[in-house]
């Protein structure tokens, strides 16, 4: 075979090795909901994270007793939660994965009535305040809700850095 052929089929050959091999990994993030939260602790250094605990398809009744039935009808398939705070405010964090985005919209959508505010973050989202200021949203399979506690100024700083740096973690 002469050099000009070899040059020919190298972008060929190059071509059927990715195909055969699959593309290279993307840089997707973590994607147990636990591990997303540990990324977002990295990142945002004057919140403090405290009390991971992950619940499985097996013990989401654990944490939530007869609400998780619907989870469960939403394909409900791991649970992050943690505490969160930062100055004078707490916060609660729940990251639920669902087993596709279609459940973790339906999640959102049970939980939405349509008149909260929009936060920076998801592919849908909403807070308000309620008995506690309350945010959520959801990207792909995820589900994420926030429970602030407080209502002035850094309550709501707190709710929207917590959203927009849960989602940033997220994968693509």
């Amino acid at each position: 075979m002469t050099a000009h052929a070899c040059r020919r089929l190298l972008p060929l050959a190059g071509a059927l090795l990715v195909l055969l091999c699959g593309c290279p990994p993307r840089n997707r993030g973590p994607e147990a909901p636990q591990d997303i939260l540990r990324q977002a602790d990295r990142v945002l250094r004057d919140v403090f994270f405290a009390k991971h605990v992950t619940f499985g398809r097996q013990q989401l009744f654990a944490y939530m007793n007869g609400a998780a039935e619907a989870y469960y009808a939403k394909g409900f398939r791991e649970l992050g939660v943690c505490d969160a705070r930062w100055k004078t405010t707490d916060a609660k964090i729940e990251l639920y994965r669902a087993n596709g985005p279609a459940n973790a919209k339906a999640l959102f959508d049970e939980f939405n009535d349509g008149k909260g505010k929009q936060l920076p973050a998801g592919e849908g989202s909403a807070a308000w305040h309620a008995r506690e200021l309350e945010g959520i949203f959801h990207r792909g399979p995820y589900f994420c809700r926030i429970i602030v506690y407080g209502d002035d100024v850094e309550a709501k700083q707190l709710l929207e850095t917590l959203a927009a740096a849960i989602d940033q973690a997220m994968p693509r």
